[in-house]
């Protein structure tokens, strides 16, 4: 029997009319809903979710909100750095989405309640990739963690910073286009180092994007060539870009279709480290979020994952 749990970070937007929406659809199934109080709260609340016996970990929110869910489903089998996969592998882990950035779930199914319904209903799920990370927090520390999508070194962290500071007024959309435009006038492109275990580069960078899945910045096709269960990342550098190249090439990446520029190459590792050679501090953004800074080192684990779809 599927015990569903709902994890809800309550600054979503619309939050009491989702939550009443949950309770319509999912009246007759066993479930519970664990609401986030404070920042972070979501990766400690899978341990509870699953210590109360539920194995169907629904993250109602964004790319965010799952990156949370699924790190803290992974920490709850995490014994001194020995994680167990068969454990994790018997939790099902599935998305509503509802947040300001729902780029993930674009490679699985649609935001209908009705298919996650359906999909739950159907016992539908299949084994997924997750990506692996190790990389310095904002304090400086070495710190290690998983996501679902998304992981770049660059522009990314700088446009999330600085969207964060934007008032919750203007759309989701709105706030991180008027973010890139901003941070592409003033970023001063980095000169990196990358070393994989298919190939190796040296040069500036506006945006190193290791994908696991295709789309990223609402929508944004930015790894048309990402499969989620391929057991590799998808690798997208994008160098020395100008404002001018993005809005000539912008159209190609919401189609989701491989921009042609001398400055963007698209690639595969398994295996990622990324570090600056100028010593100047490169942001990361992570699944939506800016997290910490290079160097990074990124590992992906195939198939771990067992993803509703």
């Amino acid at each position: 029997m599927q015990e569903i749990a709902f994890f809800i970070n309550p600054k979503i937007r619309n939050f009491r009319k989702i939550e009443i929406e949950l309770q319509h659809h999912f009246i007759d199934f066993d479930y519970k809903f664990f609401i986030s109080e404070y920042h972070g709260h979501l990766l400690s609340l899978p341990q509870k979710a699953i210590s109360e016996g539920y194995n169907c970990m629904i993250a109602v929110g964004g790319d965010g909100t799952l990156n949370e869910v699924v790190n803290g489903a992974i920490n709850a089998f995490n014994n001194f750095g020995i994680i167990d996969w068969e454990k994790i592998s018997d939790i099902k882990i599935g998305v509503f989405p509802a947040g300001s950035g729902n780029d993930f779930v674009r490679n699985i199914y649609d935001s209908k309640i009705t298919t996650l319904k359906n999909l739950i209903q159907n016992n539908k799920s299949e084994p997924i990739d997750v990506g692996f990370a190790k990389f310095s927090d904002e304090k400086g520390i070495i710190t290690e963690r998983f996501f679902m999508n998304i992981a770049d070194v660059g522009i990314g962290g700088e446009v999330v910073i600085n969207k964060e500071k934007l008032p919750d007024f203007f759309s989701a959309r709105f706030n991180y286009l008027a973010s890139i435009l901003y941070v592409m006038v003033t970023y001063r492109k980095k000169l990196v180092k990358v070393k994989t275990d298919t190939f190796s580069y040296k040069g500036k960078i506006l945006n190193f994007v290791i994908a696991n899945g295709k789309y990223f910045g609402n929508a944004i096709g930015i790894a048309p060539h990402a499969e989620i269960n391929d057991g590799k990342f998808s690798i997208t550098n994008i160098g020395n870009v100008s404002l001018l190249d993005y809005f000539l090439n912008i159209r190609a990446a919401k189609k989701c279709e491989k921009i042609s520029h001398p400055q963007v190459t698209y690639s595969d590792a398994n295996e990622v480290y990324i570090e600056s050679v100028d010593h100047r501090k490169i942001t990361i953004d992570m699944d939506g979020e800016f997290v910490g800074f290079a160097p990074i080192k990124l590992i992906c684990e195939k198939n771990r994952i067992n993803f509703i779809k």
